[in-house]
């Protein structure tokens, strides 16, 4: 058995974190993570817009058209089912943090500019929030955030991301339980879990009251809750340590999550990327990615939909330097590449945050799991 020591190395020790704007408070960043509004805003408010023939200039303009609108009246925007959310993200906007209202307004506007460039090529009908429920005629697994209903009957769904000019957002954004599961690799979680006990759980003070190797990550609501509670207690009094915990669980799933990876035949990895990684691919409704960079909103392109037809070989390793990087080498006949990829706490530990909300510690096997990019070798 390894000891706590060795999964940790001094460049370790200070965690990177997302890459956000630094002057956005750590409060915010928290919300952002926590809640689907800060994405309701620039998925549903362009096609409210769009749809009703408004082309917002600025941030207050779009307010006072959002607030006067009769969201019944635009039901065409949106499926049914999605009603009574639709209305929530407006009522709600009143009562978020006025920068970032600004920020995801602006993205927003961009978002619809976007649509109405899109329309002079390609006259559009109507374009839907893929919120809950997907319209009618595109498939319910479909990662489209909005669906842009063309005239001509074709449909195009759009995947919606948002950031700075360099900034590298997630294409695939799951958890490491479900894409282990997805991989057919459920097998690997055992043994996971049972390291991670080892060099981090039984670390905490006083676990043993409330549970065991065999029963700390059985999703037990009460032991859960107990567990997130003596983590709490121990960020608190010692959060140089408590880091070090997180440190070395995110280098334990990012190991296993690797092992099992490599582990797979080379179609059947070819198969897991296709069917998680949000590719631009051809389909019944093809797939597009826009970027929103304030007002401004484009598509982007995806290197990783031409290319893995092509792939003959792949490697899933750890980036040493990083505390929640690792890579995915994959070789073609002409070029070699790599796939950056992240496992990551979604949310912060603080004193007085809800136990449910903690991160780290706190979400045992559900860490982030994302792509964000194809990079040179």
């Amino acid at each position: 058995m390894k000891s706590f020591n060795e999964y940790l190395s001094p460049k370790l020790i200070k965690l990177d974190l997302p890459s956000y704007s630094s002057d956005i408070p750590l409060d915010l960043l928290e919300s952002m993570g926590e809640t689907t509004q800060n994405a309701s805003v620039t998925e549903l408010f362009p096609c409210l817009a769009f749809n009703k023939k408004f082309r917002p200039s600025n941030v207050e303009d779009f307010k006072k058209f959002l607030y006067k609108l009769n969201i019944k009246s635009a039901k065409t925007s949106y499926a049914p089912s999605d009603a009574d959310a639709a209305a929530e993200v407006i009522e709600k906007l009143s009562t978020m943090e006025e920068r970032f209202v600004k920020m995801k307004m602006e993205n927003a506007i961009g978002i619809t500019n976007f649509l109405y460039d899109l329309n002079t090529s390609k006259p559009i009908k109507k374009v839907v929030w893929g919120y809950r429920a997907k319209p009618s005629g595109v498939p319910k697994n479909h990662a489209g955030d909005i669906f842009v209903f063309f005239q001509n009957k074709e449909i195009l769904g759009i995947s919606l991301k948002a950031g700075t000019t360099k900034s590298k957002e997630p294409l695939l954004n799951s958890y490491v339980k479900t894409q282990l599961v997805r991989m057919d690799k459920e097998s690997a979680l055992k043994p996971m879990e049972d390291e991670l006990w080892d060099a981090v759980y039984s670390k905490l003070p006083n676990i043993e009251s409330v549970a065991s190797k065999s029963t700390y990550a059985s999703g037990d609501r009460k032991v859960t809750a107990s567990i997130r509670q003596l983590y709490l207690d121990y960020h608190i009094e010692n959060e140089e340590e408590s880091n070090n915990l997180y440190a070395a669980m995110v280098r334990i799933q990012r190991t296993h999550v690797c092992k099992a990876l490599n582990e797979l035949k080379l179609e059947d990895f070819k198969k897991w990327v296709y069917d998680n990684f949000n590719l631009q691919k051809p389909a019944k409704v093809p797939l597009i990615l826009v970027k929103a960079v304030g007002k401004t909103a484009e598509q982007k392109g995806d290197d990783l939909a031409s290319l893995l037809p092509l792939v003959t070989s792949f490697n899933a390793y750890l980036n040493k330097s990083s505390v929640q990087e690792w890579f995915i080498d994959i070789d073609t006949p002409d070029e070699m590449k790599k796939l950056k990829m992240t496992i990551r706490s979604d949310a912060s530990v603080r004193e007085g945050k809800s136990l449910a909300k903690l991160g780290r510690l706190a979400k045992f096997s559900m860490l982030k799991l994302q792509y964000s990019g194809v990079v040179d070798r």
